[in-house]
């Protein structure tokens, strides 16, 4: 009995510049998408917020006290008091929505925005929006900035991201010069956050976590550690694409 073939190896990573209006255009999306999702991350901060959790726990004993022997009313009412807290949260959380659905991404990349994107075979799973330091600014130490970065949801955490962070450090660096640095734009894609400083705790961990994966990438790239090869073609490299 012949044994049944291999599995077909899987599609390969890699990683380049979108320089086609379609291109750029679906990378951006992928930064919208990032910017909707970030609804259920408030959700969940606000779901299960001390204060919160405490005031739905005082109000749901409180229904239970009062309701009397019948014990089917105190459930059904106690349900349609998570419900309702479920519903605001979710009222609360809308304008994360209307963040993504007004993202425009001809007024967001600018003419000197560089768009880099990392694909898993045909799809496209990883974008980053980097601005070059502009063509002869004397200005020292020079720096490029991250404008947006991002990965598909079920890429994230298995290091895509990070390799975006070093393609772009050895991109701006075989453009710029090896003693150009990299920052994140203090007003990135996903910088806004619209809901109250109480519940922005888990936003405040994932811009210490990106920072942290920069100074990572930098510091692999300043060892020769990035695993990318400069990039060759300047030209492609500052080449403008009107979207």
């Amino acid at each position: 009995m012949s044994s049944p073939p291999p599995p077909p190896p899987p599609p390969p990573l890699t990683f380049e510049l979108a320089l086609t209006p379609d291109d750029r255009r679906d990378a951006l999306r992928l930064v919208a998408d990032s910017i909707a999702q970030q609804r259920q991350v408030a959700a969940l901060a606000i779901i299960f917020h001390p204060l919160c959790l405490a005031v739905l726990v005082v109000g749901c004993a409180s229904v239970w006290r009062h309701a009397g022997p019948d014990l089917g009313s105190s459930l059904v009412t106690v349900c349609g008091l998570i419900m309702a807290y479920l519903a605001a949260v979710r009222l609360y959380t809308a304008p994360f929505l209307r963040l993504a659905e007004s993202f425009d991404c001809a007024s967001f990349l600018a003419a000197e925005d560089l768009v880099l994107v990392a694909r898993f075979g045909p799809d496209l799973i990883g974008t980053l929006v980097l601005r070059l330091p502009p063509e002869g600014d004397d200005k020292k130490p020079a720096r490029g900035v991250i404008r947006a970065w991002t990965t598909l949801l079920r890429f994230r955490g298995k290091g895509v991201g990070a390799d975006l962070l070093r393609y772009a450090v050895t991109a701006t660096r075989t453009v710029c010069g090896d003693a150009t640095s990299l920052v994140f734009d203090p007003d990135h894609a996903n910088a806004s956050v619209p809901i109250n400083g109480f519940f922005r705790r888990p936003f405040t961990v994932r811009d210490d976590k990106a920072a942290r994966a920069l100074q990572h990438a930098l510091r692999d790239c300043d060892a020769n550690n990035s695993g990318f090869a400069p990039v060759e073609d300047h030209v492609a490299v500052r080449k403008r694409v009107a979207l």
